[in-house]
């Protein structure tokens, strides 16, 4: 279960879901046409059906990802604990992935040219096995913690070592 605590996402997520979902089907869809216009929409070809078919399958997973960004949106929630921090995603399939803070190796933040617009950026945790993401957070609310998972992860490394 979700703990009531947990942070959510700024609502801009939902949209940059929607555009990178739009932009990926755009790409597939010019592709498909460069590949119907080099077969000469030689509508017998086997190969024309089966690459038609496939973008078919595309266009509705696309729309399926569309159709699940307020459900996405609603249960992908963060937490940072004493000892650790938490990601929540999904209700029916649920996820939850914690992280000991004296297992963390590095903190970064990444910011394509879609978060740069909206002022989002994502928080990449790296263990020595995982890497782990929380995406689409504030810039201000990224930097925060991103400094507060460095100084818990030297803190707890400290703990450990005194032990």
């Amino acid at each position: 279960m979700i703990p009531k605590n947990a942070q959510s996402l700024p609502k801009a997520a939902k949209k940059v879901w929607l555009i990178e979902d739009a932009i990926s089907f755009l790409v597939l869809l010019i592709i498909v046409v460069a590949i119907n216009i080099f077969l000469k929409f030689d509508w017998h070809s086997t190969l024309l059906s089966w690459i038609n078919g496939l973008f078919g399958v595309a266009l509705a997973m696309t729309l399926g990802y569309v159709m699940l960004i307020p459900y996405r949106y609603r249960f992908y929630k963060y937490l940072l604990h004493q000892n650790a921090v938490s990601i929540y995603k999904g209700f029916f399939l649920r996820r939850t992935k914690t992280i000991p803070l004296n297992r963390i190796q590095n903190v970064d933040t990444s910011q394509g040219p879609i978060l740069k617009i909206f002022h989002l950026q994502n928080v990449v945790i790296v263990t020595a096995a995982h890497e782990f993401k929380i995406e689409t957070i504030n810039e201000d609310v990224a930097q925060y913690l991103r400094d507060q998972l460095i100084m818990a992860a030297r803190q707890a490394r400290e703990v450990a070592i005194d032990d």
